[in-house]
């Protein structure tokens, strides 16, 4: 008996090949299915655990490292070319699913989320390959071989001009990307993982921009002359404090070639015309003519930078201006910390943040008290001496770049400093910013509180201010209540006798009387109802008149705003608290059916260092709080309080709705 094969029909062969077949493309399916989620949730562990690394140096960004923080970026950036590689088209049909609940939102978001990291990624890589040899520099942060001299930066930025456009291209598309995210429909994870966008995109497109113009600002083209102000915040004037020397500052092929410092008196040419003072200065302070000293009357800063140009007349030297850089006497102290101690010649040990003050007053003040002689024309010369001392050690690189920039920024944004240029493109970009000082255009609710010394002294020093604003939104139209205390914290015994002869002591300057012209700017449509009256005696002023203590309402010239002005004086060792009052405009509240809208935006005087502000808003009859942005510090009933240091322009928005 043989063992013969069973004969087997095609048709069955043909149902077995199909049944294993099959089997094995299920399997190879299955496999390609597993490999490719291998490889995915691969790539996505290692964006998971670069993202948390980037995270880690932005949590301590003094111990970062440029270098380091690049290969970071080289690393984002392959992860997300293998992420994207890997998911195909699934980021086109991940919108489909935003029906889901909870993450729905988050999957409509995904292909604008990858534009932004795709965008955000090749700019990293671009930067910081165009700027290797600067990365090298910083990550030494303090100076050695291989730092970057001013001029060689500004070198190597005019070399990468393509790789730098490059980059901020991919920012613009990102940016872009970003502003088609719905984010109030994104879960609150992913809406906190992305919340640093809104602030950092703007930065970082304004960075990269002000690098591609870097080299045009750094005179590359052509020579390049910036006023440098120096600003005395202890005799407190809008922008930040009286004009007490000016730096001319020329660079010419991304080099320094000049820089000098005059004292304030020593740029006037009586010889050319000159417009008559505002008229308070003419009133309270007998200022005739309308000096570069005194040009800083508008708090809006490049109204004053380019009165400041106009009335800049160095005697025989004319002069064309590219820019106005303001700075207050905190800048100094906070710059010479960060850029390192200053040796400077007559000083025995090298000058740092905590002598620096004390350096300048010293080197004021004249021997014995004496101001003859040539004390006059050379007891601002100390200024020379500190901004060539800054310079030698920023141009040898022996400075800490990253505690430098991060110092800046806060200057800027608290208006320590402040900066105006011609440059149409550079000018657009500091003002995006906020760091122009400028008077916004437009704004629902504004409150800006002014204070200008007029008593020819340094009291600033010795006077704290408080301010409380208080907003009723039930009344049509809104009522609103700012209430002022100024308290005079010295405790000497000076008589309020307005003195216009030079005092060289500066302790004594301090102690004084304090005379302040008071300037409140609220939108234009507010009515002016009432408010304290302080009346000024006849004799505690110059001219012998003294003042009622009324208001004077006027239209802003810098903008939509009223301005209520009035002169106060006050005691060593006093206080004195003024109420206004007013109604607001009757759409300060913007509604939507149901929906209501309040927002306030409070402006910083540059040169203050944060008066205690308090916002109390009284919501609509009948509404209740729906959000409020910033988080309020309090909630009592139908009142939304804030509570906070006014170090920097504060925005207020508070959403509310009627209940039925």
């Amino acid at each position: 008996m043989t063992n013969d094969p069973i004969p087997v029909s095609a048709g069955t062969r043909a149902k077995t090949w199909t049944k294993w077949g099959g089997l094995a493309l299920v399997l190879l399916g299955v496999g390609l299915l597993i490999a490719w989620g291998t490889g995915l949730v691969q790539a996505g562990l290692s964006l998971q655990q670069h993202l948390a690394q980037i995270q880690a140096l932005s949590d301590d960004p003094r111990s970062l490292d440029p270098v380091a923080a690049c290969g970071l970026v080289h690393d984002l950036r392959d992860d997300l070319v293998t992420l994207r590689r890997q998911t195909g088209g699934l980021d086109q049909l991940a919108p489909a699913l935003g029906w889901l609940p909870k993450i729905g939102g988050d999957l409509r978001a995904v292909p604008h989320l990858l534009v932004v990291a795709d965008g955000l990624t090749e700019a990293g890589v671009l930067a910081c390959d165009a700027m290797e040899p600067a990365m090298i520099a910083l990550g030494g942060s303090g100076g050695g071989s291989d730092s970057l001299s001013p001029e060689q930066m500004m070198g190597l930025l005019a070399d990468k001009q393509s790789d730098l456009e490059r980059a901020l291209a991919a920012v613009e598309r990102a940016h872009n990307a970003w502003m088609q995210v719905d984010v109030q429909s994104l879960s609150a994870w992913t809406a906190g993982k992305t919340a640093l966008l809104d602030q950092g995109l703007p930065l970082v497109l304004s960075g990269l921009s002000a690098a591609t113009i870097a080299p045009d600002l750094m005179g590359a083209d052509e020579p390049r002359t910036y006023l440098v102000l120096a600003l005395n915040e202890d005799e407190l004037r809008p922008t930040g404090g009286f004009i007490s020397g000016v730096g001319e500052v020329r660079l010419e092929a991304g080099q320094l070639v000049t820089m000098t410092f005059r004292d304030s008196y020593a740029v006037d040419d009586f010889t050319q015309p000159y417009p008559e003072a505002p008229e308070p200065m003419r009133r309270y302070m007998g200022i005739g003519l309308w000096v570069f000293r005194d040009s800083n009357w508008s708090p809006d800063f490049p109204t004053a930078a380019r009165q400041a140009i106009a009335l800049y007349r160095p005697p025989g030297h004319p002069v064309s201006v590219d820019g106005v850089i303001a700075l207050d006497q905190r800048a100094v102290v906070d710059l010479v910390g960060a850029i390192g101690p200053l040796t400077l010649e007559g000083e025995d040990e090298p000058v740092d943040r905590d002598t620096i003050m004390e350096y300048i007053r010293r080197a004021w003040t004249p021997d014995g008290g004496k101001t003859g002689g040539g004390w006059w024309q050379e007891r601002k010369s100390f200024m020379g001496l500190i901004a060539e001392a800054a310079w030698e050690r920023i141009r040898g690189g022996q400075v800490d770049w990253p505690a430098l920039a991060r110092t800046l920024l806060r200057l800027l944004d608290e208006k320590h400093m402040l900066i105006y240029l011609e440059h149409p493109h550079a000018a657009s970009l500091v003002a995006e910013q906020g760091w122009d000082g400028a008077m916004p255009s437009e704004t629902q609710d504004f409150l800006m509180v002014l204070d200008t010394n007029m008593g020819y002294n340094k009291t600033n020093r010795r006077v704290k201010e408080a301010i409380t604003y208080q907003v009723d939104l039930r009344p049509l139209p809104p009522q609103a209540v700012l209430t002022l205390v100024y308290t005079h914290t010295s405790t000497a015994d000076y008589p309020c006798q307005q003195d216009m002869p030079y005092e060289p002591d500066y302790e004594r300057l301090m102690n004084l009387c304090h005379w302040d012209y008071l300037r409140v700017y609220i939108p234009q449509d507010s009515r002016f109802l009432n408010a304290t009256r302080l009346p000024v005696p006849d004799e505690a002023l110059l001219s012998g008149e003294g003042t009622s203590g009324e208001v004077t309402v006027q239209q802003a010239k810098e903008g939509p705003w009223i301005t209520l002005g009035v002169l106060g004086v006050l005691s060593p060792t006093t206080s004195q608290t003024r109420h206004f009052f007013w109604t607001l405009p009757k759409d300060v509240v913007e509604w939507d059916n149901d929906e209501g809208w309040y927002s306030l935006r409070v402006q910083k005087q540059p040169g203050t260092t944060g008066h205690p502000l308090t916002v109390q808003v009284r919501l609509p009859e009948g509404s209740s709080l729906v959000d409020a942005v910033p988080q309020p510090t309090t909630v009592a009933g139908s009142w939304v309080i804030y509570r906070a240091p006014l170090d920097r322009d504060k925005e207020f928005r508070l959403h509310f709705r009627r209940q039925p």
